[in-house]
């Protein structure tokens, strides 16, 4: 049976495209969106994608990310391979001479995949914009206090937009540093410094807490963001 047969209308056709203001050497793109209504577990089967041992709504973002994965590894690499899950952990294996991450919100999924020759690692994050009062609500855990600086001095609707794309870039750095260092870092130990427009540009972030002899207090990280379907996608790619 075909893919297209068996999706039964669970994911949109996949989408490799580059929303991000800077193209980055070597690296694929891929999203879609996913309907967790129309998820079953035989579509893992036809993927050969092992499920976790979750909720039907976990497992429909599992797949859909994963799909998303195989789609670019198969523009990036030629095969049509899939990340697999370390035991014990929630970081992805990526196949021989590539790197990547994965994401999914709300219905939407994408993949971000490199050749780790030119890149350490990738963190891509997707955020549904916060509403205003869950902003007000989360600021002060998300925030540093000279993020919280900025964030006052701007208004209610402007401050949920910042604290989205905030919360999604600190998530993103997440991903790209923690398989590099195997530590675990939280909101306030890393802050965005610079951004330099609202809804599609570039970021800095800079660490405040050490994380390895490479990666100490003070390091500082570009990354990108764009909107993807309304939601907040932002990206940081670590070179050699």
């Amino acid at each position: 049976m075909s893919d297209t047969a068996i999706n039964a209308g669970f994911l949109t056709d996949l989408h490799q495209h580059w929303p991000f203001p800077s193209q980055l050497t070597d690296c694929t793109l891929v999203s879609a969106c996913f309907n967790q209504q129309a998820f079953k577990t035989e579509l893992c089967t036809h993927y050969g994608v092992t499920p976790p041992p979750a909720a039907r709504k976990r497992q429909a973002e599992f797949l859909a990310a994963r799909l998303c994965a195989r789609k670019a590894l198969q523009q990036q690499t030629g095969l049509a391979d899939l990340p697999t899950q370390q035991a014990n952990s929630r970081i992805p294996l990526w196949p021989l001479h590539s790197c990547g991450s994965m994401t999914h919100s709300q219905g939407i999924c994408a993949a971000i995949v490199g050749n780790s020759k030119i890149w350490q690692s990738l963190g891509l994050d997707l955020e549904k914009p916060m509403p205003q009062a869950r902003a007000q609500r989360l600021a002060r855990a998300i925030l540093t206090s000279d993020e919280y600086a900025t964030y006052c001095e701007l208004d209610t609707a402007q401050q949920a937009q910042r604290l989205t794309l905030t919360f999604s870039l600190k998530e993103s750095l997440f991903k790209a540093l923690n398989p590099l260092t195997g530590m675990y870092f939280g909101f306030q130990d890393a802050q965005v410094v610079a951004i330099d427009s609202a809804s599609t540009g570039h970021a800095r972030l800079a660490l405040n807490k050490s994380l390895s002899e490479q990666w100490r207090a003070g390091c500082e990280l570009e990354g990108q963001f764009s909107l993807l379907h309304g939601s907040v996608l932002s990206l940081i790619a670590v070179s050699y």
